[in-house]
């Protein structure tokens, strides 16, 4: 018992989303590797909860302002009556987590999920550099963020450490309720957000579908803000006469089926960290299209196993496309070596090893 570790991972929310995936797969896998394993979420509950699993204890904060001082009463009793040790805060909540230490003594290990990276040096960061004096250690999801770390933070290079993410995805026999025919779907998993450039993946298949391939179909697949960027997609889809062909499905819980019953994946931002979505998509055995932006090219080996191509470029984009969509051999080469390099180099057990190497040597 005494060698168990006591880790609590904190995030901001659970709505859909590429950190707090990471949030809930972290606590899931500490758990299953024998620990005692915590999930706070602070401020907003979502989907991913009935993801934990039964052997992560969670806790829902019900964080209503900045300095809700009932809250963060309700957490600090939580961490002492389970004589949690390391608090493992998500992007945002780094701030509870550094109140939270100031009245339990708990280490704090950051992870830095910006999704920005491209335009760190712009970023507002008081805050972050007031709290990092608090860290034990700094996890960043790209090296780009790795070197912003080391230099902008107040804590010893040493403690900052550039570990990608990994995807940990459940199949199972259900059919998901989906449009498209088997063995015609793209899917865009991301949610709709401009750093996720759609407008971009609408043009190309816009592009595609003008070429022939009017019998594939196109999911967007992630929490729909109903604001002014979705609308503009909606406008362009209504526009060009694309209702047939492209459905925007919203945030799902069943994404996992949704990539099992598609055939390739694209990944068309204009800003990236380490995208989950691309992990998912190789454990799915979707062949993939993705953006050269961010760690993206390494996720890809350097276009080896899926194709690359320049940010914001809808041309280059639907090129790459077609010559997927045009070749079934094709598709089913990359799809097969992507999985196999996914499973290779972002397998859970080795990330989630150096993670628990990380708490111990705190």
């Amino acid at each position: 018992m005494k060698d168990k570790l006591r880790v609590m991972q904190m995030i901001d929310s659970l709505s859909i989303g590429g950190a707090e995936r990471v949030s809930v797969n972290y606590a899931n896998a500490i758990a299953q590797a024998g620990h005692f394993s915590f999930h706070c979420t602070t401020r907003e509950e979502g989907m991913l909860k009935e993801f934990l699993d039964a052997q992560v204890q969670s806790l829902f904060m019900q964080k209503k302002s900045i300095l809700d001082m009932r809250a963060y009463g309700r957490l600090v009793r939580y961490i002492k009556e389970n004589d949690i040790s390391i608090i493992h805060a998500h992007s945002s909540s780094f701030f509870t987590a550094v109140i939270a230490k100031l009245f339990t003594g708990a280490k704090i290990v950051w992870h830095d999920h910006y999704g920005h990276s491209e335009k760190v040096s712009e970023r507002q960061s008081l805050a972050l550099k007031v709290g990092s004096l608090f860290f034990s250690y700094v996890i960043s999801v790209n090296k780009l963020l790795e070197a912003w770390a080391k230099e902008a933070l107040y804590i010893g290079k040493s403690k900052v450490e550039y570990i990608p993410n990994y995807a940990d995805l459940t199949f199972d026999e259900t059919i998901p309720n989906i449009p498209g025919q088997e063995g015609k779907r793209i899917v865009v998993l991301a949610n709709l957000r401009p750093q996720k450039d759609h407008i971009n993946m609408l043009r190309a298949f816009k592009s595609v579908l003008n070429k022939g391939y009017d019998d594939w179909h196109l999911l967007l697949v992630g929490r729909d803000w109903n604001n002014a960027y979705s609308d503009s997609l909606k406008e362009y889809i209504k526009m060009h006469e694309m209702n047939e062909n492209v459905s925007i499905l919203g945030g799902r819980n069943d994404t996992a089926q949704i990539l099992k019953h598609c055939d390739v994946g694209v990944l068309s931002s204009e800003s990236e960290g380490l995208p989950m979505a691309l992990l998912e998509y190789g454990l799915a055995s979707l062949a993939v299209v993705s953006t050269d932006i961010g760690e993206c090219s390494a996720v890809l080996d350097d276009g080896r196993v899926g194709k690359l191509v320049q940010i914001r470029n809808s041309e280059l984009l639907a090129e790459a496309l077609e010559e997927l969509l045009g070749d079934s051999k094709a598709r089913e080469s990359y799809a097969s070596l992507y999985y196999e390099h996914i499973k290779l180099n972002y397998s859970k057990d080795m990330m989630i090893n150096k993670i628990i190497e990380i708490y111990k040597a705190i």
